[in-house]
C-alpha cells in the first residue's frame, strides 16, 4: 500500500521556528509509516499576493502530486500556496492556524481589516479543512462560519529537555551573564516586540524599582524591534536586568531561570510556555489564547489579565518567595503533560489527516 503524500509549506526546514521544528518532528515520527512528508520551500518570496509565488507553488504541487497540501498559518504566503493548490486540483488543502495577523494589537486598522476580511477569510474559504493548535482557538466565534471544515485541534509539542544537565547549564549561563548562584531569576524568552506585552512588563519593573525584591534578576532572551527601547529604559530601573539577545540553544537559558515571564497580549498555543514547563519553571502568564491550557492557575503558575502591570508586579513578588516558588515547581514535576507529547500530537494529527481525506 502506497503512503499518503503530504506536502508541507515550510519556509526553512532547518530553521529554529515552530513550523520548521514541527516538520522535523514529523519526519522522525511514527506517522512516516503511513505518510510521506515533503517540504515545499520557497526561498525568494515576494511581499503580498503575487503571481511569482503562486506560480512557484503551482509548479511544485503539480510535480509532487500530493494527497494533502498542509499550509501552516493564515498569512499571505499561505494564501499564495492555497490559491496555487486550488488551481492544480491536486490534493486536499489543510490550514493549521498557529496565529493570525488580525489578532495583532499594534497594526494599522486598514491592515488589520485586510488581514481579517480578505487574506484570512479567503484562506479558510478555500481550504478543505482547518485545524487550530489549542482548544481556545478552535472554539473562537471567528471559526463558527467554517464549522463543517473544522477538524480536531492539534497541540504544539512540548520539547524534551535534559534535566540532568540543568545544574551545569545553570552555572554556565549565570557565570556568563554575571548572575550570582543564589539570585532569583525571572526569565523571558521570545520575540522582543510590543505584541508580546513587553510594555506592560516594563511598567511592572518600573513599579518594582523603589522596592526591588531581594536577589531578583531579570534575564531577557530574544531580539526584536522593542529591544533597544527596553534596554534603554531598564538602565534607569535596575542593574539586575540582563539581555542575552537571540540564542539557538534556549534550553541552557531556561536552566538559568527560576521562573518564567510571559506577558503576551495574544497567543494561540505558546511554545515558550511549553519550553518553560519542560524546564520545570513556574510561569507567570497572561490569560489569553491557550495559555491556561498549559499553566494551571495557582498550581503550576500564576495566570494574570493582559496589560495589568499591577497584577504582574504582584505575581513577581509572589514568585520571589522561595517557599511559594518551590511549591509551584514541585507541582510542575508532578503534572501530566502527556497531551503535549510527541505520541499524543502524532495521534491527533493522524486523525486530522484521516478526516481530511474523507471530506
Amino acid at each position: 500500500m502506497s503512503k499518503v503524500k503530504v506536502l508541507h509549506q515550510v519556509l526553512d526546514p532547518s530553521g529554529t521556528g515552530g513550523v520548521s521544528a514541527e516538520y522535523r518532528a514529523l519526519k522522525n515520527s511514527k506517522l512516516t509509516e503511513i505518510y510521506d512528508f515533503e517540504p515545499m520551500v520557497l526561498n525568494n518570496f515576494y511581499a503580498g499576493l503575487n503571481l511569482h509565488d503562486i506560480m512557484f507553488y503551482y509548479k511544485y504541487i503539480k510535480k509532487v502530486n500530493p494527497d494533502i497540501i498542509h499550509v501552516r498559518g493564515a498569512a499571505i504566503d499561505g494564501l499564495n500556496a492555497i490559491i496555487a493548490a486550488k488551481l492544480t486540483h491536486k490534493g486536499k488543502i489543510l490550514v493549521t492556524v498557529h496565529g493570525m495577523y488580525s489578532d495583532l494589537v499594534y497594526i494599522s486598522p486598514l491592515k488589520k481589516w485586510i488581514c481579517k476580511n480578505i487574506i484570512e477569510r479567503l484562506s479558510f474559504q478555500l481550504a478543505d479543512g482547518i485545524s487550530c493548535v489549542c482548544r481556545h482557538a478552535a472554539e473562537r466565534e471567528y471559526f463558527k462560519p467554517y464549522g463543517k471544515k473544522m477538524l480536531p485541534f492539534v497541540y504544539n509539542r512540548m520539547p524534551h529537555f535534559d534535566l540532568n544537565m540543568k545544574e551545569q547549564y545553570r552555572d554556565e549561563i549565570r557565570r556568563q551573564y554575571n548572575i550570582l548562584k543564589d539570585d532569583i531569576v525571572g526569565i523571558y524568552v521570545g520575540r522582543m516586540t510590543r505584541e508580546k506585552g513587553l510594555e506592560t512588563l516594563l511598567e511592572s519593573l518600573n513599579r518594582l524599582k523603589q522596592d526591588w525584591p531581594e536577589k531578583f534578576t531579570v534575564l531577557f532572551v530574544g531580539d526584536g524591534d522593542f529591544r533597544t527601547k527596553m534596554e534603554q529604559a531598564c538602565v534607569q530601573i535596575s542593574n539586575r536586568i540582563r539581555f542575552a539577545g537571540n540564542q539557538s540553544d534556549v534550553e541552557k537559558y531556561y536552566a538559568a531561570g527560576d521562573f518564567f515571564l510571559q506577558p503576551s497580549l495574544h497567543e494561540n498555543h505558546s511554545i515558550s510556555l511549553l519550553e518553560a514547563c519542560a524546564a520545570g519553571l513556574p510561569c507567570i502568564a497572561t490569560d489569553c489564547g491557550g495559555n491556561a491550557e498549559i499553566v494551571e492557575e495557582g498550581i503550576t503558575g500564576i495566570v494574570i489579565p493582559i496589560r495589568d502591570e499591577k497584577a504582574l508586579s504582584a505575581a513577581i513578588y509572589t514568585m520571589c518567595q522561595d517557599e511559594t516558588r518551590n511549591w509551584y515547581a514541585k507541582n510542575i514535576y508532578k503534572s501530566d503533560y502527556s497531551r503535549f507529547s510527541d505520541e499524543a500530537v502524532d495521534d491527533v494529527l493522524g486523525e486530522v489527516y484521516k478526516k481530511l481525506m474523507e471530506k
